[in-house]
């Protein structure tokens, strides 16, 4: 659709349900939760082993083609995720040792951050493997189908390219990619912005959202959204 055409009384009750959804099966599943969590499609987070944290504002995005997987093995590891960060779709991240996300990290859409093999050389039947923790700093964005493995540390800001396979510390403040990832140039920081910014507005970044969508979809009604489901034009 070239617009969205649903009422914003529909969104609204959507939204309602969808929150109810995240207090009622997915709070309980972590170890830890702070203020403002939300997930778009929450039947489509998959949450599996215990001493799974996340900080305030986190935002995922869980699409049923794509669902965002985070599993814990066997109470062998850990997975903290900071304040204001988001987790696209079709992202997994797997710990059988330590996994920490600092604040205002973005992991983009399919990537894949892990703290360990989960099968030795030789020994092929036996996991997880060799593990060592994870670390990303803040403000750190992973790219498309990225993938992180163990013992990596990013450092703050730095930046991870699309397809990239992490094998080793990436300082702060560059950009960095390729398979191995490297250092390809470094970040002015200086001039950079991360996402709490939005939540430290005189406007509340919720006030702001609604307003946001109240304006889209005012005017919007049953029989036409119903109208450009079953009888599509260019107009919708």
């Amino acid at each position: 659709m070239r617009r969205d055409n649903r009422p914003l009384w529909w969104f609204q009750l959507h939204q309602w349900l969808v929150k109810l959804r995240v207090t009622h099966f997915i709070r309980p599943q972590l170890d830890g939760c702070g203020k403002d969590l939300q997930v778009m499609y929450p039947s489509f987070l998959q949450l599996s082993g215990p001493a799974i944290a996340f900080g305030n504002h986190v935002h995922i995005m869980a699409l049923p083609d794509s669902p965002v997987r985070l599993s814990v093995f066997e109470r062998l590891g850990s997975i903290t995720v900071g304040d204001y960060c988001i987790i696209n779709p079709g992202v997994r991240i797997t710990s059988a040792s330590q996994i920490i996300m600092g604040h205002s990290c973005l992991l983009a859409m399919n990537c894949y951050i892990t703290d360990a093999d989960w099968h030795d050389v030789q020994h092929r039947i036996y996991a997880p493997g060799e593990t060592r923790p994870v670390r990303l700093g803040d403000n750190v964005w992973i790219g498309d189908s990225a993938i992180v493995t163990k013992g990596v540390t990013i450092g703050s800001n730095s930046i991870i390219g699309a397809g990239s396979v992490v094998t080793r510390d990436i300082p702060k403040n560059v950009i960095a990619a390729g398979n191995p990832a490297r250092v390809i140039r470094e970040l002015d920081s200086d001039d950079l912005t991360d996402r709490a910014a939005l939540f430290n507005m005189a406007e509340p970044y919720s006030q702001f959202e609604a307003r946001h969508y109240q304006q889209l979809l005012t005017g919007n009604t049953l029989s036409g959204w119903l109208k450009s489901l079953l009888f599509p034009s260019r107009q919708d």
